[in-house]
């Protein structure tokens, strides 16, 4: 008696569940496009702003080793690494990569080297 009832009750739930799911997913195509768009624009948005900051961190960077160049208390600084950019954002290897690819694609900092010792530097 008690698995009669388990499986009219998980078969109550499994229509009771896609009944459910049909009237609050989104309806139209319309609908779907508009929200695809969203994303898109939202996941662009925060791709522009995780770029600056990377910037604005190689900026603040360059000024600080500036001044500690003019008073000799540091040697060469050559750049950023990826690593410092991950640890910044909070985000994978991968992700990190991608950004200073896409900041090098759009001219705005070069690579140097290649391997273990590559980094990043503004191009200006």
């Amino acid at each position: 008696m008690n698995i009669v009832f388990i499986i009219l009750a998980g078969i109550a739930g499994f229509f009771i569940g896609k009944h459910t799911a049909s009237r609050t997913s989104l309806a139209s195509p319309e609908h779907k496009q508009e929200a695809r768009v969203a994303s898109r624009e939202a996941l662009s948005e925060r791709t522009e702003e995780r770029k600056e900051k990377i910037l604005d961190m190689m900026r603040n960077a360059r000024e600080h080793y500036e001044d500690l160049k003019k008073c000799d208390l540091v040697e060469e600084r050559k750049g950023i690494k990826r690593e410092e950019v991950q640890e910044l954002l909070d985000v994978s290897r991968k992700t990190a990569l991608s950004y200073l690819n896409e900041l090098e694609k759009d001219g705005k900092i070069i690579q140097i080297n290649t391997g273990r010792n590559t980094y990043y530097r503004l191009d200006s």
